[in-house]
């Protein structure tokens, strides 16, 4: 933010009028401000002007990638000149070989995800043209899931492979998801070696890294890899030096022993010499009346076991400190710098070392060499000599240097679609394949710097551009289609779309309705979404079913001081239904997820500050609520979802609510019920979806007046005094009610 004396009509007049910039605000709204000269706070400067200023990073990154005439423009042009008919380019033979189709058979995908993945992987042998895939995936079809398997097939093909979303969030949700698959697929013994072929560049508090809690996502952070392989790198680690040390305890225990003894003698024998000289001085202080008697620390000849336990004992830390480096090195050096013989022989010198330990302990130190090079020393020292002598470890000591090292060797490369211009070929290496998640989201600009990676022939965009685009603030900017994306255009010239169609989100009831008005039917719900379990009663009454629309009618919208509308009404009915249902939570300890959106900002924070801190407290975590808007519950789901319409008037105008593609996002994020709150007039008389959803709930027998449910009908009265009524609104919902009552007498 930018504190000015006056109000300015341009850029240009900004610079000599600025006094300070605001870079923080604190909770108590006090401004952390940076200016060049101290600020005198009179009268004379009472008024002044503020102006909010954008962050400029990545509009900046996306200007140098428009401008970059040495960029790879192989990828843009191929797009630039697209066939609509996109033919599939043929493969003769697939030369990865069964253990990618094994990982892609054990995933458990159906046969739309497969095709999809396979139709990616043939791409990968083309290698004298470019080609763009599109993966159309509609909400709740496994995106993520679909993403996440193809990325670990690439990897596995070493593949080297820039993964971009619009945002820092999205880029975490994928990392976990191909981290997880890592996981399951990996060796218990060493679960995390490979590791150091994966990377996930970012920022490290918008990312969440550390608040999340989650050691495979540290594992891959650049950030964490560079700190962990600089300590390593260092000269200080000693880490042969440490080797050796153990190394000679093992190999030389019995030299080492016979010297000590050999020491121990010669101070026996130098003791006896002196013992007449002792006697006489005892004698001595006999005779004198000394009451004082000689005492001699007699020194304890320590037996084999327990010189060799004292040795260990004394390398304790040093071990310990091996053990870990251990781990830190197949974690993170790639697969290229460190064989699996070479992890394989770590594994096997941990664990002997463990066994080593846990051999003197029980022995207390009552064995022999014999037994001692039996049962420890050969197994120890095998894998330990191979250590230090087929393994060096890479002398890096910038940082910088090391940053290049990961970015390099990694096959899976992780960033916002903005961070992919931070990958150049002297940074990052070529790049052979990138993957668009979310790619309807990200405007066609900001896709430029990824498509422009050196050594760059293919691209996958997975998105569904039925959803909410990229935001755009700039009504000019949205007219001339600023936030359209490159998957949204590509669809439109007629590219070919890998649909995924089969969902496993929403219960039918749910799906219906989105899937005939987005995606033409062309979606199955998946067995796991029909299956009788499946179905939820939270509350009792029909109301409360898998899908219902609650009819509203004495709403009230209103504006306030900005352009954002709320319904009291409405939002009391939903604080009736949240007080019912985690009620029930309480009583039967059924566990629920809760989610309450609203198209405008205006009725989110309303609802915020009616239900305060109730639900937040709840410490069992068997009920869990998230309030927020349409555009921020995009990607999100719950076991219900309550969708508050907010707009009442008798004209039809619901503005903004009625976009089909807010619409959409709204429709989809319920698994088990789907509770829509509005006026039935209102929305009908819109001709938008929400008339068509209106109609359609009164056809299948899902459509409810709030006013039948008596808590609804108490709560929606103690709401109506501070508002005026309209009366109109009033007849709207009884003729409704009739109309109902009509339609069940008749059949």
């Amino acid at each position: 933010m930018e504190i000015s004396l006056e109000s300015q009509g341009n850029v240009d007049d900004l610079n000599p009028l600025i006094l300070a910039y605001v870079f923080s605000v604190g909770d108590e709204l006090h401004f952390s401000v940076h200016s060049s000269k101290s600020i005198s706070i009179d009268e004379q400067y009472s008024f002044r002007s503020g102006f909010f200023l954008i962050y400029l990073t990545t509009n900046t990154r996306i200007w140098k990638a428009l401008h970059n005439g040495d960029g790879n423009l192989s990828l843009i042009k191929s797009v630039l000149q697209a066939n609509t008919a996109d033919t599939e380019q043929s493969v003769s033979s697939r030369n990865w070989g069964n253990h990618v189709l094994d990982i892609i058979r054990s995933a458990n995908l159906n046969s739309s995800q497969e095709s999809a993945i396979l139709a990616c992987l043939e791409t990968r042998e083309i290698r004298d043209k470019t080609s763009v895939k599109l993966i159309w995936g509609p909400p709740g079809t496994g995106n993520t899931k679909t993403v996440a398997t193809l990325l670990f097939a690439l990897l596995s093909l070493s593949c080297k492979t820039v993964v971009c979303t619009p945002t820092n969030t999205a880029v975490v949700a994928v990392a976990s998801r191909l981290l997880a698959l890592f996981k399951e697929s990996s060796s218990t013994e060493h679960s995390t070696y490979g590791l150091g072929n994966i990377v996930l560049v970012g920022n490290r508090v918008r990312m969440g890294i550390d608040e999340r809690g989650n050691d495979d996502l540290l594992n891959v952070f650049l950030d964490d890899r560079i700190s962990k392989l600089g300590e390593l790198f260092s000269p200080s680690n000693e880490w042969e030096r440490s080797l050796e040390a153990v190394i000679d305890i093992l190999e030389n225990a019995e030299s080492s022993y016979k010297k000590y003894l050999l020491l121990s003698e010669r101070k026996e024998n130098q003791e006896t010499k002196n013992i007449l000289t002792a006697f006489g001085e005892f004698v001595m202080k006999m005779f004198l009346g000394s009451k004082e008697t000689p005492e001699k620390e007699e020194e304890i000849i320590l037996t084999f076991g327990e010189f060799v336990m004292e040795k260990f004992d004394g390398l304790s830390e040093t071990m310990k400190k091996i053990q870990k480096d251990m781990v830190d090195l197949y974690t993170h050096l790639p697969k290229s710098f460190l064989s699996s013989n070479d992890v394989k022989n770590m594994i096997v010198a941990r664990q002997a070392l463990r066994r080593a330990r846990t051999f003197l302990q029980e022995k207390q130190g009552s064995f022999t060499f014999d037994c001692f090079n039996k049962f420890v020393c050969v197994d120890c020292l095998r894998t330990l000599r191979l250590l230090s002598k087929r393994f060096e470890i890479p002398a890096l000591l910038m940082k910088e240097d090391i940053r290049t090292f990961c970015l390099q060797n990694a096959h899976i490369i992780f960033c916002t679609a903005s961070g992919a211009a931070e990958m150049t070929a002297e940074r990052a290496g070529s790049i052979a394949m990138l993957v668009v998640d979310e790619a309807a989201q990200l405007k066609e600009c900001e896709s430029v710097a990824a498509l422009q990676l050196q050594g760059l022939h293919h691209a996958v965009l997975i998105g569904d551009e039925l959803q909410l685009p990229a935001m755009v603030q700039s009504e000019v900017c949205e007219k001339a289609k600023f936030g359209r994306s490159l998957f949204e255009r590509l669809d439109s010239l007629g590219h070919k779309k890998h649909l995924l169609n089969v969902q496993y989100r929403m219960h039918p009831s749910i799906s219906l309705f989105p899937n005939m008005e987005f995606s033409g039917g062309k979606i199955s719900d998946a067995e796991i979404v029909k299956e009788s379990t499946y179905q939820k009663r939270f509350l009792q009454g029909n109301m409360f079913g898998s899908f219902s629309f609650i009819n509203v009618g004495l709403g009230k919208e209103e504006f306030g001081d900005g352009h954002s509308p709320k319904n009291m009404v409405e939002i009391a009915v939903v604080s009736e239904i949240l007080t019912n249902l985690l009620k029930v939570s309480s009583e039967t300890k059924t566990k629920m997820s809760v989610g309450v959106i609203s198209p405008y900002k205006a009725q989110v924070s309303a609802i915020q500050e009616r239900i305060g801190d109730k639900y937040t407290s709840v410490s069992d975590n068997l009920f869990t609520l998230n309030v927020r808007s349409v555009d921020g519950f995009q990607g999100g789901e719950e076991d219900i979802i309550i969708i508050s319409t907010v707009r009442s008037n008798c004209n039809g105008n619901i503005g903004f609510l009625s976009n089909r593609q807010r619409a959409n996002v709204a429709l989809t994020r319920a698994r088990h019920c789907l509770w829509v709150i509005g006026n039935e007039r209102t929305l009908s008389l819109s001709g938008s979806i929400w008339k068509k959803l209106v109609r359609d709930s009164k056809r299948r027998g899902c459509f409810y007046d709030a006013v039948d449910d008596k808590n609804l009908r108490d709560a929606m009265n103690n709401a109506l005094p501070k508002h005026k009524v309209d009366m109109s609104d009033v007849y709207s919902s009884f003729r409704s009610l009739s109309i109902r009552k009509e339609r069940i007498n008749a059949r």
